[in-house]
């Protein structure tokens, strides 16, 4: 999870040179297995239909610290994706939906298993 005083990022990949996509993708899961362990990843998703980018939000200090950080993605580094990068904060309206709060709730812990 996010460190304290972390902000939030929303990461949208698209995919630039397919043909190379199945090169990278088994170190580029190995690399958010790792930022995972290190408390960066929130969560991470495909994009659909399949194969066409992904979308992540991630954790850092700030702007400079998650560009450096997606640097070291191989899909990024092997030039096979390209990225927005969009900082953004949790609304805490019950409202407006508490992203935090579904994945904290013990019927997340329960379906997930």
């Amino acid at each position: 999870m996010p460190h304290p005083g972390d902000n939030l990022f929303a990461c949208i990949s698209q995919i630039r040179k397919p043909d190379r996509i199945q090169d990278h993708m088994p170190a580029h899961v190995d690399w958010l297995k790792e930022r995972d362990l290190e408390g960066r990843v929130v969560a991470t998703g495909a994009q659909l239909p399949l194969g066409s980018g992904g979308v992540q939000i991630f954790a850092a200090a700030n702007l400079e610290e998650m560009e450096a950080m997606l640097a070291t993605d191989p899909l990024v580094a092997g030039g096979v994706t390209e990225n927005w990068v969009f900082e953004f904060q949790l609304n805490d309206e019950p409202n407006r939906g508490r992203l935090m709060n579904y994945f904290f709730d013990a019927s997340f812990s329960e379906n997930s298993k």
